[in-house]
């Protein structure tokens, strides 16, 4: 091999590193940005307090909020939102990982503490609501004026996500 094609090899060879290198920077800050920087909105947590206020007035131990869950629940209702339309996700099996139990209430109404009461009058949501579960995230979205929610329920300890976020 002559020094001119040994320097057309190392150049591809170094323009294939630059490129690669270039693709890792690209996906990894897509996928651990913010990671430690994910919140519950004051929509969550206010149907959380409700959800763990409701259980302890019948005896049950309160639910950890769960940040897996909660992103879970806020992808969901994000879709909703969007399509403006209300539906039990029917793959959330497969989204949430590493779990036991698994249980979720969506809805829609003007606010919180709507959605909340209309959650404990159906007999199936005030189930999971007062269910045997030890975590639970809501998710939050609103359109047109109305409150989107997606609450998970969960049994096992450190439930994750498929998209391992937050």
């Amino acid at each position: 091999m002559d020094g001119r094609a040994l320097r057309r090899m190392l150049s591809g060879v170094v323009a294939a590193v630059a490129v690669a290198t270039t693709s890792v920077a690209a996906v990894v800050p897509a996928t651990t940005a913010g990671a430690g920087d994910y919140r519950f909105k004051r929509t969550e947590k206010c149907m959380m307090r409700k959800i763990n206020h409701a259980r302890a007035n019948h005896g049950l131990r309160r639910l950890r909020w769960d940040k897996q869950l909660g992103y879970v629940g806020r992808r969901h209702a994000r879709a909703m939102a969007d399509a403006r339309a209300v539906w039990d996700d029917p793959d959330l099996g497969n989204k949430v990982t590493r779990w036991r139990s698994v249980g979720e209430n969506s809805g829609m109404a003007g606010g919180c503490k709507k959605l909340f009461w209309a959650f404990m009058r159906s007999p199936s949501h005030r189930a999971n609501i007062l269910g045997h579960y030890r975590y639970v995230g809501v998710g939050t979205d609103r359109a047109g004026g109305s409150l989107y929610a997606a609450q998970v329920f969960e049994y096992r300890r450190d439930p994750g996500n498929v998209w391992r976020y937050p």
